[in-house]
């Protein structure tokens, strides 16, 4: 039978590099959600040194690490919801959640110094991982209204983002849910059963994971919906730059649209790299992407990366701003 400590020690293994891996690898961070990474390794470092503690004394500082990451990771998770159902938390309301935290945490690392978490706390060894056997005190139930109160912030921030229709899809919405959902379950099952170990530190690695997928989807959407807007604004730029080769009869004017005047400030086309400038001309020629890539000998795909970082680096998000900057003869 597998020791519970070396299970322990494995979740906690796994968090750690899910949390060092985001910080490396995922360019665009959102701070929250690392805080939410790190709390996770935190509970579970807690749970891990509770198992393998020795003495009493080493397993209440144990139980203290486990408290510092699970207190905290409701308010960071709250936090990272709200982000996602773009409806965050007011400075204010974050400031007053991390202070009602902290205050709950102190009450929960106080066993050992008074009797308001737990009235009695023993010290034993159970299928070759220490545990610690308690009497609840008078302060333990403000811990699972804390806990409560959170849920149900989530609950409701869903609910009035979807209602909203602050969320980017259902399917946002829905996965969203399974996050909380999860969790919820999870721990209302751990107060009616009494096991041995937490399974709550996986059900943290699998909300992290969850909410890693769904802000890659998010991403993903609104990269599309950029994309979208920018072909949309491009065409309309090209509409105009090919209306302009025909007089107002219709027929064709005998001069060339003169295209090697700068369309830019010379400020902003110093932003553009030469590649840029020459997909940029083409464009207000009139020549559409496959066209270009043609010319250039580059792919259509490359053509579109261009495009997007002209986009970026002259700031245009919309049609208005596109046109002020523009020198359309």
């Amino acid at each position: 039978m597998i020791n519970i400590s070396v299970i322990y020690g494995v979740v906690a293994v796994i968090s750690l590099l899910l949390a060092i891996s985001y910080c490396v690898f995922i360019h665009k961070k959102e701070m929250w959600l690392v805080w939410l990474y790190f709390s996770v390794f935190i509970a579970n470092l807690g749970y891990f040194t509770l198992s393998i503690s020795k003495t009493l004394e080493e397993a209440l500082l144990a139980n203290r690490i486990a408290y510092l990451g699970c207190v905290f990771l409701p308010l960071f998770m709250l936090v990272v919801i709200g982000k996602v159902c773009n409806a965050p938390l007011t400075k204010r309301a974050t400031i007053l959640c991390t202070v009602i935290s902290g205050v709950i945490f102190l009450i929960a690392a106080s066993p050992g110094y008074t009797d308001w978490y737990y009235k009695e706390v023993t010290f034993t060894i159970v299928e070759g991982g220490a545990k610690l056997q308690k009497v609840y005190g008078p302060l333990h139930n403000l811990y699972y209204v804390y806990l409560f109160a959170y849920f149900a912030a989530m609950i409701g921030l869903m609910a009035y983002a979807m209602s909203k229709k602050k969320i980017a899809s259902y399917k946002h919405g829905a996965l969203l849910a399974v996050v909380v959902m999860l969790n919820i379950l999870i721990w209302l099952v751990e107060q009616m059963v009494n096991w041995d170990f937490e399974f709550l530190s996986v059900s943290y690695i699998a909300s992290e994971l969850l909410l890693l997928l769904l802000y890659g989807m998010i991403q993903d959407y609104e990269l599309a919906v950029k994309e979208r807007q920018s072909e949309e604004i491009i065409d309309n730029v090209t509409e105009r730059s090919v209306t302009s080769q025909y007089s107002d009869d219709g027929s064709v004017k005998d001069e060339e649209l003169d295209i090697t005047e700068p369309l830019f400030d010379a400020d902003e086309l110093d932003k553009l790299s030469d590649r840029e400038k020459e997909v940029l001309y083409k464009l207000y020629s009139g020549k559409k992407r496959k066209t270009i890539a043609e010319e250039l000998y580059i792919s259509e795909n490359t053509v579109k990366k261009h495009i997007s970082s002209i986009f970026s680096k002259l700031q245009v998000s919309s049609r208005e701003e596109l046109f002020s900057k523009l020198k359309i003869k």
